[in-house]
C-alpha cells in the first residue's frame, strides 16, 4: 500500500503493513489527495484533524501567544505548535516549529493584521533572514 504524506507526516495506517511512517492515522485509510494536499479517504474526507498546526485551516485562537519584538504584536509561541506534535510521539524541532507559525501566518486572511506586517517587514527578505529576524534566539549557526 502506498505512503501517504503531508509537510513532515508520514501515514500510518491500520490496514498497511509497512510502519515506516511517523504518524498513525486510524480512520480510514488515505486513497489520494485533495485540493489543498492533504490525503483523504474514499469517502473523500480529509485524512487530518483541522486541530493540527499544520493544517491550512487551523484555527491558531486557542494557542498561546507571545509578543514578538520584530512584528510588533503577538502571535503563537513555538510550544503551541509543538504540543500536537509531542501529542503524536513526534519530535518537532524549534525552528521547525517557527517555520510553521510563519506558515500559519502567512496563510491568513490578507487583511489579518499578522499578515500585513509580516508582508510589510519582510517582503524583501528571504526565509532564514525572516525566520532568524522574528526569532532571534533560533538563529542557525
Amino acid at each position: 500500500m502506498e505512503q501517504y504524506k503531508y509537510g513532515p507526516l508520514t501515514y500510518n495506517t491500520s490496514d498497511s503493513d509497512d510502519e515506516t511512517g511517523n504518524f498513525y492515522w486510524n480512520g480510514l485509510p488515505p486513497i489520494g489527495y485533495d485540493g489543498m494536499g492533504i490525503p483523504i479517504d474514499e469517502k473523500g474526507h480529509q485524512c487530518l484533524d483541522m486541530l493540527c498546526p499544520i493544517h491550512p485551516k487551523f484555527d491558531a485562537t486557542n494557542c498561546e501567544k507571545e509578543s514578538n519584538d520584530f512584528l510588533g504584536l503577538d502571535i503563537p509561541t513555538l510550544d503551541s505548535f509543538t504540543e500536537w506534535f509531542e501529542d503524536q510521539f513526534m519530535e518537532l524541532k524549534p525552528r521547525d516549529a517557527a517555520l510553521f507559525v510563519l506558515r500559519w501566518i502567512d496563510l491568513q486572511n490578507e487583511s489579518e493584521p499578522r499578515s500585513q506586517v509580516l508582508y510589510r517587514k519582510c517582503a524583501t527578505m528571504d526565509l532564514e533572514e525572516i525566520l532568524d529576524s522574528i526569532w532571534p534566539s533560533l538563529k542557525a549557526d
